[in-house]
């Protein structure tokens, strides 16, 4: 039967008019499709309603048809999916929320390690292959620059460090994408880039060496050693601390709260602030020991901005201190009493490590340290079992060593033939 004149073989179209005006403000098409459901669409003018109509149609005549959302996800995917890495890299870097050292090391990465030999690759074409091949040629070119560096004399590093922080900030970022549904897994497979430990081997502090280094710092900076070697706080909670969070008013229940973090940024016009400390675990307080509180006391006293929230180890023109202002000072100490390898985090260590050997346990070494994960601190409990275990066999042994002085007293030159020891004139 042939179509009536004026009646659409496929589809309807109908007028969109204004609530208000009556005008027409557009036209909707839509379609019975081969799934029976109703598929409609609104466009501006009649003209580019019929030809979507007449694709549909075309497309259901062909045996392509799809239902219409189900084309427009598939597309917007192939289009995302067309991303380069760098791209996307930036994309997901501004998505993250990042302390700013962090976010320093993953632009560093990026544009010095990563988007020069992957950059612009799309996400879809990245292959496991590539990312081996780069992370291998990495890993090269790092070890050559390593062993042009040298300090006191010795190699500083070997590369294994920069490699790992590189992959690092590619596993992140494609990870990212496959959160993203982007990729489908992730590229970055290379065993054992993500496990890395450090050349420098943790120094632990003795008590001679800490009072000679305190001693010789800085009058405004002398209070900062014995704090950090007694506390465990990080460089940056140091620097962020403020007479608020410090309570010295009986000194055998003193204690310094974290609350912050200094964040020093090294981008041009952007200086040292206060921000968020590392993770929701570096919220804590923290015991005191009394022989610190007079030495905190005469710092607040002498150095300290005034007022609550006063910063405790200020800058000269007042204000957070930056953390090459320390280290400048700290590398003149540690030369000075011998320990040129000697890192400024390695009092936090050392706090560690004294507090593990005094008897703490798991969970209150974790709280000393900030951390929420168990595995970070169990090297230190170790330490602590150890301490322990030689304490009890010295508590075993006092009974048996006493009883054996005891013995020795008794004995007597004749008991000493009748078993055979011949003892000497």
């Amino acid at each position: 039967m042939a179509a009536t004149p004026g009646k659409r073989v496929f589809g309807e179209l109908e007028k969109r008019r204004s609530a208000t005006t009556g005008k027409v403000t557009g036209w909707r098409a839509r379609y019975t499709g081969p799934d029976l459901e109703r598929h409609p669409k609104t466009f501006a003018d009649k003209m580019a309603a019929e030809s979507w109509l007449n694709a549909e149609r075309i497309l259901i005549d062909r045996g392509e048809w799809k239902p219409p959302k189900v084309r427009e996800l598939e597309a917007r995917l192939a289009e995302q999916r067309s991303v380069t890495l760098r791209e996307w890299a930036y994309r997901s870097i501004e998505g993250k929320t990042l302390r700013p050292g962090t976010l320093y090391r993953y632009k560093t990465a990026l544009e010095k390690r990563i988007l020069p030999v992957l950059g612009d690759i799309p996400l879809k074409d990245l292959t496991r292959l590539d990312v081996a091949t780069w992370y291998t040629k990495l890993r090269v070119v790092l070890a050559e620059e390593a062993r042009g560096r040298k300090w006191h004399g010795k190699e500083k590093s070997d590369g294994r460090g920069a490699a790992f922080s590189a992959y690092q900030v590619l596993s992140s970022i494609l990870n990212d994408a496959v959160d993203h549904e982007l990729l489908n897994v992730s590229p970055a497979k290379v065993k054992g880039a993500l496990r890395y430990k450090a050349v420098h081997e943790p120094i632990v502090v003795t008590t001679d060496q800490m009072w000679r280094m305190t001693e010789l710092m800085p009058d405004y900076l002398r209070a900062i050693v014995p704090l950090a070697v007694t506390t465990g706080l990080r460089n940056g909670e140091l620097r962020a601390l403020k007479r608020r969070h410090l309570d010295l008013g009986d000194p055998s229940r003193a204690t310094v709260t974290v609350r912050g973090t200094a964040a020093d940024h090294r981008e041009r016009g952007k200086f040292t602030e206060i921000g968020e400390p590392k993770t929701d675990a570096s919220y804590r307080e923290i015991a005191i020991p009394s022989f610190v509180v007079s030495i905190l006391r005469e710092h607040l006293e002498k150095f300290s901005e005034p007022g609550a929230d006063g910063i405790v180890f200020r800058a000269a023109r007042g204000g957070v201190m930056h953390r090459q202002i320390i280290q400048r000072k700290w590398t003149v100490v540690r030369k000075s009493v011998g320990l040129d390898e000697l890192h400024f985090h390695d009092l936090r260590h050392t706090a560690l490590t004294w507090a593990a050997r005094s008897g703490a346990t798991l969970a209150e070494l974790m709280a000393i340290a900030g951390h929420s994960n168990p595995t970070v601190v169990l090297h230190y409990q170790h330490l602590g079992d150890e301490e322990r275990r030689h304490t009890i066999a010295e508590k075993l042994g006092a009974a048996f060593k006493d009883d054996l002085a005891e013995r020795r007293a008794l004995r007597t030159p004749q008991a000493d033939t009748k078993n055979g020891t011949q003892v000497s004139g």
